[in-house]
């Protein structure tokens, strides 16, 4: 009453004034959420806590979909039905929220950008919370165990455990039960079943054990992977049932219906019919070559059917299959004997119908691991508990990741430490800070295509990467990210190419740096003879201890297992987190030359063809009249060495055919260099003479007065135009830091003798020794968003105005209508309209 009240009043007021605005309607900032939800998408959240803050105030938000997508909006709200703005946009499959309120519910929804039509997930909510107290701890990075309340298998008053063992000394297996009246001191070892009941338990190996009690029949049942002591050619299933505290039977030593099986797991369905899974293989193929599923006779004894086979030629082991909202679920991992290997997952709501396709999760190597069985936590929630059989002895053996499905996908990440409660089913993993690194500006020291750019190392996929040039690829190389706020560093996770066959460790180092040119070593991951470095292999996670702006992961080299002296690895990394916590908003680097004319050349020494004159825009300004003398000097070796600079400068061009405005480097054959001609801009950077330069080209006006900023980020090079990005390339190989010593910089002069030189007028010089971003020299921070700018464009102008009035008549969609809510109370309205005329004016 009280909201339409006031329109009422304000629209008979205002009828003289804003006439066309008395009968606009109101609207919520934000859309209202979608109804065009598509069952092919999934969108998990997870709340995850910082360190030791007692809170779960943060949050990870993980989706995937089986439509063709060519980016995603992730939109958050904190209302049910409506006011979703969009809080994320790019092309990656995960992003962190670290702005969540106590008290205040979330929800969140995916748009899925397609080709020609968007589609919507469900929405998913989140809360934050205080922790519970009663939680315990697990530890990724250097290893602990589950704690459980209670273990074993209750059946009335008792508690029963089984394992499979050997004697000391020798090769035997034997079935032991241990029983209990609290299911935590457990006594009473039995032998139940052993090689007297079938000699192959006399001398043998086993593997890929599973132990499973079914309480509707009371049953314990056994099955495993059976190898004669030495060797992998008899791909045997070991069989064994009974009832706890009674008799047990081995029924067989075999390959189930003429198969060999290995790797195996047993599930048993809501009805209470039993499945072995195995990686198994049709005559002629190869070990592990195709996933079996086979259905179990009545007892769980035997096997009846094969009811499907998956995964043809594709060579999966480790299979776990478990039901989920419907869903069946079977994970698996590459085979690749005892190093890291990739994880998939197939879906299905049918055992023997069709499955999808293998979906990845994860990263390239499981974070270290190898894919491995599911925890269940009360049916609350789940873990992957992948094993590292490759590890540093003060390292974890197994790798833990927190699960979730939703819609039929699902998904695990890595956290460093998670605490939990195995009886409640509570779950909460644990960063060391917040998300730093995600889409921040990054460049790296080789060139790549712009599909493997930087960018797709901090992009929030796993399946995406850098990946260098072929051509110019070349070991040490780094990868810089900007963080553009100074932060105190506690954790880098990266996640490594690594190849099947022939895997390979890394070696590297971070640095971080405030001001981009003095940089200090944090961390050291270079000794060969540590085996923290040597059997770390696809996935390093490191604690950091450091502030930094920018922070950079140089990498020294990968050394193979099968070549060691042989590292043919292209450069590629797949994704690198930062962790930490934001300290102070970053300030805008000075600049190392700043001249603007007003008072001299300063160490810009003009020669006889350049000198100070007056325009009637810029008032002193450097002219350069076009003969052979029309160029001037800064001091030589002013930019030696530098990876990463910006060059500025306002630019009015009179100049046609071949000369360089701006130029540094040694000769004709090693040199970058600008020129701003009366219709085209070009750079361009080689080491090789013009026969391999990397050259941006853009049309423009150069005849009128524009500023043009110069970013080089090691292989990426920018070009502003008025501080606005006009041209982008990540391929720029050739780098002043590779040319030596003693490099000359010039304005005015080309490096090629039958070139001109520059005849036009210069301004405002300012040269950087670091890469400027995108907010410093547009001189918008991306912290701090524009009052009025409902356009999103960056400035609040005339634009804003007229497109505020026709979303206010529903003509029109505003692309930051949060920007337009100048009343401050969660609508659009006519009063924003006057709020916005009275900013402009």
């Amino acid at each position: 009453m009280k909201l339409i009240s006031r329109i009422f009043t304000a629209a008979v007021a205002l009828t003289s004034v804003l006439p066309a605005f008395s009968a606009l309607p109101v609207h919520a900032v934000g859309q209202n959420v979608s109804s065009a939800v598509s069952e092919d998408i999934g969108l998990v959240g997870t709340l995850y806590t910082v360190a030791d803050s007692g809170k779960a105030d943060h949050a990870e938000l993980q989706w995937a979909t089986t439509l063709s997508a060519q980016s995603y909006v992730l939109y958050r709200s904190a209302n049910e039905k409506s006011g979703f703005v969009p809080v994320y946009e790019g092309t990656g499959n995960s992003w962190q929220d670290s702005s969540l309120n106590s008290g205040t519910k979330y929800y969140y929804q995916l748009k899925v950008c397609g080709k020609s039509s968007d589609s919507y997930s469900s929405v998913c909510a989140l809360e934050a919370c205080d922790l519970p107290s009663d939680l315990s701890t697990y530890d990724n990075q250097k290893g602990s165990s589950l704690v459980y309340e209670t273990s074993g298998y209750k059946v009335g008053n008792t508690y029963y455990s089984y394992s499979l063992k050997k004697h000391a000394g020798m090769d035997d297996i034997y079935l032991e039960e241990t029983s209990s009246t609290d299911g935590k001191h457990f006594s009473n070892a039995k032998n139940v079943a052993d090689s007297s009941q079938n000699s192959a338990l006399a001398s043998c190996k086993i593997e890929s054990v599973h132990i499973d009690y079914i309480p509707e029949k009371n049953k314990v049942v056994v099955w495993a992977h059976w190898e004669k002591p030495s060797g992998y050619s008899d791909g045997k299933a070991l069989v064994i049932t009974g009832t706890p505290g009674g008799q047990f039977t081995v029924h067989h030593v075999y390959n189930p219906l003429n198969i060999q099986v290995r790797d195996m797991a047993i599930f048993f369905d809501d009805d209470g019919t039993g499945y072995l899974i195995a990686a198994a293989n049709k005559e002629g193929q190869g070990a592990n070559a195709t996933m079996y599923i086979f259905r179990m006779n009545e007892d769980y004894s035997d096997v009846t059917e094969v009811v499907n086979t998956l995964f043809e030629d594709q060579y999966r082991e480790f299979p776990n299959l478990i039901k989920k909202d419907g869903y069946y679920f079977l994970f698996t991992s590459q085979a690749a004997g005892w190093y890291p290997s990739s994880g998939a997952y197939s879906v299905t709501k049918d055992i023997a119908g069709k499955w999808s396709e293998l979906r990845s999760i994860g990263n390239s190597s499981t974070f270290s691991s190898q894919s491995g069985w599911i925890v269940n936590m009360q049916d609350k929630n789940y873990l992957m508990h992948a094993y590292r059989w490759l590890r540093a002895s003060e390292t974890s053996g197994t790798t833990l990741c927190p699960l979730y499905f939703d819609n039929g996908f699902a998904f695990y990440d890595y956290c460093p430490y998670f605490k939990y409660n195995t009886s409640t089913g509570e779950l909460f993993p644990v960063q060391q800070g917040d998300l730093l690194s995600q889409d921040k500006p990054v460049s790296s020291s080789l060139a790549s295509k712009s599909g493997n750019s930087p960018e797709k190392a901090v992009d929030g996929s796993y399946q995406s990467s850098f990946n260098a040039i072929g051509d110019y690829k070349k070991w040490p190389f780094y990868i810089q990210v900007d963080l553009e706020q100074v932060c105190d560093l506690s954790n880098i996770q990266t996640s490594w190419y690594i190849c099947k066959g022939s895997e390979g460790y890394y070696t590297y180092t971070v640095e971080g740096s405030t001001d981009g040119v003095n940089w200090t070593q944090i961390l050291d991951h270079t000794n060969k003879n540590s085996e923290t470095v040597s059997k770390t292999y696809g996935f390093n996670s490191d604690m950091l201890k450091g502030r930094a702006r920018y922070v950079r992961l140089n990498v020294k080299g990968a050394t193979l297992q099968n070549n060691p002296d042989n590292n043919w690895y292209n450069p590629q990394v797949y994704e690198m987190k930062i962790f930490g916590k934001p300290v102070s908003e970053a300030e805008k680097p000075a600049p190392y030359m700043d001249i603007d004319f007003e008072s001299g050349t300063g160490e810009l020494k003009p020669n006889s063809g350049a000198s100070v004159k007056r325009d009637s825009e810029k008032g002193n300004v450097l002219y350069f009249d076009g003969s052979d003398s029309s160029f001037a000097e800064f001091p030589t070796g002013m930019i030696d060495g530098c990876r990463d600079y910006t060059v500025s400068m306002d630019i009015k061009s009179e100049s046609e055919g071949n000369f360089f405005t701006f130029a540094a480097g040694k000769n004709d054959e090693k040199y970058v260099f600008f020129r701003v001609a009366e219709d085209v801009f070009r750079f361009a950077a080689t080491t090789d003479s013009w026969r391999d330069e990397t050259e941006i080209v853009h049309d423009l006006d150069g005849s009128k007065w524009h500023n043009y900023t110069l970013v080089v980020n090691g292989a990426t090079t920018k070009l502003y135009i008025d501080g606005r990005l006009a041209e982008k390339t990540t391929e720029t190989h050739g780098q002043l830091a590779d040319m030596g010593t003693g490099t000359s910089c010039y304005l005015g002069k080309s490096y090629y003798a039958d070139d001109t030189c520059f005849k036009g007028s210069i301004d405002n010089v300012k040269i950087y020794k670091c890469a400027l971003t995108d907010s410093e020299i547009s001189g918008n921070p991306v912290t701090s968003p524009v009052k009025g700018d409902v356009n999103g464009d960056g400035i609040f102008d005339a634009s804003d105005l007229t497109d505020m009035q026709q979303y206010l008549h529903g003509r029109k969609s505003l692309a930051s209508p949060e920007n337009g809510d100048l009343c401050e109370d969660g609508i659009l309205d006519v009063f924003d309209m006057i709020a916005m005329r009275k900013l402009y004016k």
